[in-house]
């Protein structure tokens, strides 16, 4: 077993097997009642540390009340958080994908019950940096919470280990990408409130139609990322989102078009909150 990994459930105090959170995960676990993550190299042990200080902070605030605890074998870093009962966005709107609108009336008041808790974030100086519908997590009773914290910002906490070059491409806001475009993988991007709630916005829009929420184009042949992160900040490929949506919902549409404009400006649920300083 991962000396990391084994350190952590000694602490904790746990007796069940762990199992990888994913089928993808090689350094991520559930075990007993927590998530836990180990880290060898430098630059992912200090992104563990970030993402650790991040959730102290949340926690001290009321933001994000889960327990953790980190620890360290040789250079390695373990963390872990208390695990939150729930399904994923993605897993959530896949099952109402298949059941019909029915279940799924309750998706508006999760739409907006998530840009809400983003802005009560935003107003304490909080970006997640990487809103995604992975990380949008609908527990019991439909409540919502943002998960995975590696490339938060605030002010109460250190720099990045590396230049903040975005999140998941397909729910990068369109200045975002120009800005990648437009800059080097050394360059830093500044994140705003008004980038996240058009991340926010295509989280739901990919989630609900299962499908890329700013582009009908994929990687593959001629096209490449470059031509993607173009599509994003045009929008000269984003489909109508009559053409995609799974049935018809008027008031979860307009937010979304609200949300997902290409101007920063015209966005609904935007506060005049300043950017973080980079």
């Amino acid at each position: 077993m991962d000396p990391l990994l084994a350190a952590a459930l000694e602490t904790l105090g746990i007796a069940d097997r762990p199992r990888p959170l994913t089928s993808h995960h090689t350094h991520a676990w559930r075990a007993g009642g927590w998530r836990i993550k180990t880290a060898e190299g430098p630059a992912d042990a200090v992104s563990l540390h970030h993402e650790a200080r991040a959730l102290t902070i949340l926690r001290e605030q009321g933001l994000y009340p889960v327990g953790g605890a980190h620890g360290h074998v040789g250079d390695g870093v373990w963390t872990a958080v208390e695990w939150r009962q729930g399904v994923t966005l993605w897993r959530w709107c896949e099952s109402a994908r298949r059941t019909g609108p029915g279940p799924a009336d309750r998706l508006p008041a999760l739409a907006r019950r998530a840009f809400a808790a983003l802005a009560r974030l935003h107003a304490v100086g909080w970006h997640h940096g990487d809103i995604q519908p992975m990380n949008i997590l609908v527990t019991p009773g439909d409540g919502i919470e943002f998960i995975d914290h590696d490339l938060a910002h605030h002010p109460d906490l250190l720099p990045l280990p590396l230049p903040y070059r975005g999140g998941m491409d397909l729910t990068t806001a369109p200045e975002i990408a120009r800005q990648l475009l437009d800059t080097g993988p050394g360059h830093h991007v500044c994140l705003t409130d008004a980038a996240e709630v058009y991340s926010l916005g295509a989280s739901f829009r990919a989630a609900w139609t299962g499908s890329a929420p700013a582009t009908d184009r994929a990687i593959g042949g001629r096209i490449g990322a470059a031509d993607i992160l173009e599509d994003i900040a045009t929008g000269r490929h984003r489909p109508p989102l009559a053409a995609v949506r799974p049935w018809s919902d008027p008031d979860l549409e307009a937010l979304l078009e609200a949300t997902m404009s290409l101007d920063p400006r015209d966005r609904a649920a935007v506060s005049p909150a300043a950017p973080y300083r980079c």
